[in-house]
């Protein structure tokens, strides 16, 4: 089926003239995760992760995945005719990079209207010829309908600011720029206003312009209630449809407009580029929205709350049944479940429930169909967030089942030393998170381990479980983000990890907020306050890889999570919840 379906690609780029034809994981709004609708990827080559490229040829195919995704894609591609580029490695090289080598004289096909901005001026700036065209929509069978659900407002009593102030305040900065907004959280924190449009992501499409300090919000206004759309008119945001964007863009000159190349796509570029100056910069809504204010802040604790009580009652179960009767699959939905049957309105992103080996895939996720057995040994793995009117959560905890390997815990313990070393800095204003991710792995280092990914991500407010720009990785990016200043106010995670290919995979994961420490001679210090209540096992730590400081840090954290929770319990639960956070 997957070499059909390619087949019947290559057809079309044939009747086109295109030699290459460039396929991506985004939407029409740069998004990480993205709708139903645009998973084309995923139809064409089976690859289920959030993030690859896909280059298809008249003869080959060809999908580029980072470090997280190596073995998943492995496993899904290879077999549907599509060979696997693991970035990171030496010798692979980025899709741009490939494509300058192998196909510099060729013609690439792209959809401008999924492609950024940021990849369009790189094919043009190495002189490649470009055919902007959709090739792929009249291929595609039983495709997804894009969402219609309603758009609903948040109060301030969960956003700290109203809309009309944020308005004002952008406005103000922005002088007499225009903006162009396609970044669908950005849009959605501005305007707060939330809806369902992308799973796990509580956010709508829609464009907005801010055009002589007025706002102009492009979406159905048919999605909105009454009320709604009564205040959006008393702010003073303008309505258009959604597909008037274009056109309304055509009619724009003679103006100086601010846009993020890497969240705008090619198009939009092309719509604006001859008329207008172009200024790139990072959307200053990113860098508002990254800053959670004192509301926001108080109330993304209490989400924390809410989840450490949803979590507890899971693990009080898992530790109460016969793990041989149940798969990955299984204790993924119970997961769930004890979430959605509390307090959560969502999940944050599909939970990653891996046992053993398969935890080895950084973003293994478990399907019905192909789900691994439990037992009563091992380990097991579980990445899960959720997603509340009070904020938005994400967390790994590595728990025993049974017996487990030496080697298991020595890197288990190494893990959560690693995790501790991040969360316990205290360290001078003005560092990024290239100048701490080291902290995170020196332990791991010292004993020949590491972990292909960024040991932390910003994480929104209701809103993206991946969410810009702060960043703490070493590994340089194009967009630069791990080069941000860490500042009062940003969420992120805090997750290390070890995977070791066909035996096991750890990972331990917090959310940190950043915050102001004291002050000297020497300037502004700062700290991290963890956000996550939810206790790590005991069972999987070796005490000859621990030190006083880390057994300090983890014996207070436990003691937190245990005053914290202990209100929110029954007696049952805080008797368990006092046994799981015991000093050691």
């Amino acid at each position: 089926m997957g070499n059909a379906r390619l087949q019947a690609l290559r057809n079309n780029m044939k009747k086109e003239g295109v030699d290459v034809y460039y396929l991506n994981t985004s939407d029409y709004h740069m998004s990480e995760y993205v709708p139903e609708y645009f998973k084309t990827i995923a139809y064409f080559s089976y690859f289920t992760g959030s993030l690859a490229t896909l280059l298809v040829t008249l003869n080959d195919a060809f999908i580029f995945v980072d470090g997280r995704y190596h073995n998943q894609a492995d496993k899904q591609c290879l077999k549907n005719g599509v060979k696997v580029i693991k970035l990171g490695l030496k010798g692979s090289l980025e899709p741009i990079d490939f494509i300058k080598k192998y196909f510099a004289n060729a013609v690439v096909g792209i959809d401008g209207k999924r492609t950024s901005m940021a990849f369009g001026k790189q094919l043009e700036d190495n002189h490649i010829a470009i055919k902007s065209i959709d090739l792929y929509s009249d291929i595609i069978e039983n495709r997804a309908p894009l969402s219609s659900d309603r758009i609903y407002e948040l109060s301030e009593e969960f956003t700290g600011l109203s809309r009309k102030k944020k308005i004002e305040l952008i406005t103000h900065c922005l002088g007499n720029k225009c903006h162009i907004v396609s970044n669908l959280e950005s849009i959605a924190y501005l305007l707060n206003l939330r809806s369902s449009d992308i799973l796990y992501t509580p956010v709508f499409l829609a464009y907005l312009v801010i055009l002589d300090k007025k706002i102009y919000l492009f979406v159905d206004d048919k999605r909105f209630d009454e009320t709604t759309l009564n205040k959006l008119h008393e702010d003073g945001v303008i309505l258009f449809r959604y597909d008037e964007f274009y056109s309304f863009l055509a009619n724009v000159v003679d103006k100086n407009i601010i846009i993020d190349e890497n969240k705008v796509n090619y198009e939009i570029f092309n719509c604006i580029k001859d008329n207008n100056t172009v200024i790139c910069n990072r959307s200053i809504i990113e860098d508002m929205k990254s800053i959670k204010n004192d509301v926001e802040q108080a109330n993304i604790r209490l989400a924390h709350i809410y989840d450490g009580v949803a979590m507890l009652r899971f693990l009080m179960w898992l530790d109460n049944v016969d793990k041989s009767q149940y798969n990955e699959y299984q204790i993924a939905r119970m997961i769930d479940k004890s979430r959605l049957n509390y307090k959560a309105f969502d999940l944050s992103f599909s939970s990653i429930v891996s046992y053993n080996e398969n935890a080895a895939i950084i973003h293994y996720s478990p399907s019905k169909e192909n789900s691994k057995q439990l037992d009563n040994h091992g380990i097991l793995l579980m990445d899960t967030g959720g997603q509340y009117l009070y904020g938005t959560t994400d967390i790994t905890r590595t728990v025993a089942l049974g017996e487990v390997e030496p080697e298991v815990k020595k890197a288990f313990t190494l893990v959560l030393k690693s995790m501790f070393n991040i969360s316990e800095l205290k360290f001078i204003k003005g560092l990024s998170g290239n100048q701490i991710d080291v902290l995170a792995r020196q332990d791991l280092w010292a004993h020949g381990y590491d972990y292909r990914h960024g040991t932390g991500h910003g994480v929104g407010y209701a809103l993206s479980v991946h969410e810009g720009p702060p960043n703490i990785r070493w590994m340089h990016t194009e967009v630069k983000t791990e080069e941000v200043e860490l500042k009062n106010g940003m969420v992120f995670s805090d997750e290390p990890g070890v995977y070791l290919d066909n035996k096991f995979g750890i990972r331990c994961e917090n959310l940190l907020l950043c915050k102001n420490d004291y002050e000297n001679e020497y300037g502004q210090f700062m700290k991290f306050e963890t956000l996550t209540l939810v206790p790590f096992d005991l069972n999987l730590i070796d005490m000859n890889y621990m030190d006083d400081k880390t057994i300090k840090a983890l014996n207070n954290y436990h003691e937190k999570v245990y005053i914290t929770l202990l209100p929110y319990l029954n007696d049952t639960e805080a008797k368990y919840l006092k046994y799981l956070t015991r000093k050691i």
